[in-house]
Protein backbone atom coordinates (compact mmCIF):
# COMPACT_ATOMS: atom_id res chain seq x y z
CA UNK A 1 0.00 0.00 0.00
CA UNK A 2 0.95 3.38 -0.74
CA UNK A 3 2.14 5.96 1.81
CA UNK A 4 0.40 8.21 1.40
CA UNK A 5 -3.04 6.24 1.72
CA UNK A 6 -2.09 4.74 4.55
CA UNK A 7 -1.37 8.24 6.27
CA UNK A 8 -4.60 9.19 5.30
CA UNK A 9 -5.84 5.65 6.79
CA UNK A 10 -4.47 6.66 10.11
CA UNK A 11 -5.72 10.05 9.91
CA UNK A 12 -9.61 8.76 9.87
CA UNK A 13 -8.79 6.19 12.41
CA UNK A 14 -8.02 8.67 14.64
CA UNK A 15 -10.34 11.32 13.64
CA UNK A 16 -13.10 8.28 14.10
CA UNK A 17 -11.53 7.30 17.55
CA UNK A 18 -11.11 10.96 18.63
CA UNK A 19 -15.29 10.93 17.63
CA UNK A 20 -16.24 7.86 19.52
CA UNK A 21 -14.87 9.47 22.47
CA UNK A 22 -16.48 12.80 22.80
CA UNK A 23 -19.62 11.06 22.06
CA UNK A 24 -19.30 8.59 24.68
CA UNK A 25 -17.84 11.65 27.20
CA UNK A 26 -21.27 13.41 26.02
CA UNK A 27 -23.19 10.71 26.58
CA UNK A 28 -21.87 10.15 30.25
CA UNK A 29 -22.04 14.27 30.68
CA UNK A 30 -26.09 14.22 30.34
CA UNK A 31 -26.18 10.91 32.71
CA UNK A 32 -23.99 13.14 35.21
CA UNK A 33 -26.07 16.36 34.59
CA UNK A 34 -29.34 14.51 35.19
CA UNK A 35 -28.55 12.42 38.10
CA UNK A 36 -27.26 15.65 40.07
CA UNK A 37 -30.11 18.02 38.51
CA UNK A 38 -27.10 20.98 38.38
CA UNK A 39 -27.76 23.95 36.35
CA UNK A 40 -25.31 23.58 34.44
CA UNK A 41 -22.32 21.10 33.59
CA UNK A 42 -19.16 21.42 31.14
CA UNK A 43 -18.04 18.09 30.15
CA UNK A 44 -14.42 17.48 29.72
CA UNK A 45 -12.06 14.66 27.93
CA UNK A 46 -8.77 14.43 29.53
CA UNK A 47 -9.27 17.64 31.11
CA UNK A 48 -9.80 19.38 27.86
CA UNK A 49 -14.05 21.06 27.97
CA UNK A 50 -15.72 19.61 24.89
CA UNK A 51 -19.56 19.88 25.39
CA UNK A 52 -21.33 22.36 27.94
CA UNK A 53 -24.75 21.64 29.21
CA UNK A 54 -27.48 24.45 30.45
CA UNK A 55 -30.62 23.17 31.93
CA UNK A 56 -33.78 24.50 30.45
CA UNK A 57 -36.78 23.94 32.12
CA UNK A 58 -36.09 20.61 33.09
CA UNK A 59 -34.06 19.20 29.96
CA UNK A 60 -30.66 20.14 28.77
CA UNK A 61 -29.73 22.04 25.85
CA UNK A 62 -26.05 21.36 24.70
CA UNK A 63 -23.50 23.68 22.84
CA UNK A 64 -20.55 22.37 21.50
CA UNK A 65 -16.96 23.96 22.29
CA UNK A 66 -15.66 23.91 18.80
CA UNK A 67 -12.20 24.81 19.26
CA UNK A 68 -11.35 22.44 22.06
CA UNK A 69 -13.06 19.63 19.88
CA UNK A 70 -11.14 20.32 16.93
CA UNK A 71 -7.94 20.20 19.21
CA UNK A 72 -9.16 16.95 20.84
CA UNK A 73 -9.45 15.57 17.30
CA UNK A 74 -6.19 16.85 15.88
CA UNK A 75 -4.43 15.27 19.04
CA UNK A 76 -5.83 11.98 18.23
CA UNK A 77 -4.73 11.73 14.68
CA UNK A 78 -1.75 12.98 15.17
CA UNK A 79 -0.91 10.28 17.61
CA UNK A 80 -2.25 7.82 15.11
CA UNK A 81 -0.05 8.61 12.49
CA UNK A 82 2.61 8.78 14.75
CA UNK A 83 1.78 5.15 15.45
CA UNK A 84 1.36 4.75 11.84
CA UNK A 85 4.77 5.49 11.16
CA UNK A 86 6.33 4.00 14.72
CA UNK A 87 4.58 0.53 12.61
CA UNK A 88 5.74 1.80 9.07
CA UNK A 89 9.34 2.11 10.65
CA UNK A 90 9.35 -1.49 12.70
CA UNK A 91 8.00 -3.61 9.40
CA UNK A 92 10.72 -1.71 6.86
CA UNK A 93 13.92 -2.82 9.13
Amino acid sequence: MKRRTKVIIALVIGFAVAMILMSIAIYFGYTKAYNSGVESHVVKLFGIPIYELTKTGSEYSGTTLGAYMGLVCGIFMVLSLAIEASINKVRTK
